[in-house]
């Protein structure tokens, strides 16, 4: 199911009982209660239990019921060159594994952030730029709703609000390359990313 909204009031979707969840223990009771298999998370493309508690801990998510959901809002950020878009093509976790993403550079957004600040995050630590290196269009900004199987948590059904905004950016290659996370944050797995320029995917349109 995917909804699209211009401008900037959000999209208006149902929204499901938030679960209060403060504890890892917590988190592990909901899911088992739920039949939510978390013993194969932390192999292939999935993260660990401990990323989905410091995703809920940092209020980078919200979590409810009936039937359970993950709710994710995140901020894209489109830099063009051309014809193309700048694309993550793919994610190395710190023991090498492996990711396929497919979408431009993005942020989880933390409780209460606004778009234009998860953005600047976003290029700062997934591309290593500094602000004197880009520039927030807020004109361009729009919506993309989307709902699908958790890639990062399977079984945990999700809904993604992508606050999708252009950017001017200057001093990126003109050909493939890759960057190192630089957030700190011993939770999250990824430490490389993989870019590519290409044509613009459906989630980003």
């Amino acid at each position: 199911m995917t909804h699209k909204k211009s401008g900037s009031e959000p999209t208006k979707c149902p929204v499901r009982p938030q679960v209060k969840i403060k504890t890892m223990d917590q988190l592990k009771a909901w899911l088992a209660a739920r039949d939510i298999d978390a013993s194969q998370w932390g192999r292939g493309a999935a993260k660990t239990i401990e990323g989905l508690w410091e995703e809920i801990a940092n209020g980078e998510i919200s979590i409810h019921d009936d039937p359970p959901l993950r709710v994710v809002p995140v901020a894209c950020v489109i830099i063009r060159k051309g014809d193309d878009i700048l694309i993550e093509s793919e994610q190395e976790f710190e023991d090498k594994r492996i990711r396929r993403r497919n979408q431009p550079p993005s942020e989880k957004m933390k409780e209460n952030e606004h778009y234009t600040d998860a953005a600047v995050r976003c290029l700062q630590e997934e591309l290593g730029l500094q602000p004197s290196n880009f520039e927030i269009i807020p004109s361009t900004y729009h919506q993309v709703e989307k709902e699908q199987d958790s890639p990062s948590y399977p079984g945990l059904h999700t809904r993604y609000t992508f606050h999708i905004v252009e950017a001017k950016v200057k001093g990126l290659p003109d050909t493939d390359f890759w960057t190192d996370e630089s957030a700190d944050n011993p939770n999250d797995l990824v430490r490389r990313h993989y870019w590519v320029w290409r044509t613009q995917p459906d989630e980003a349109s």
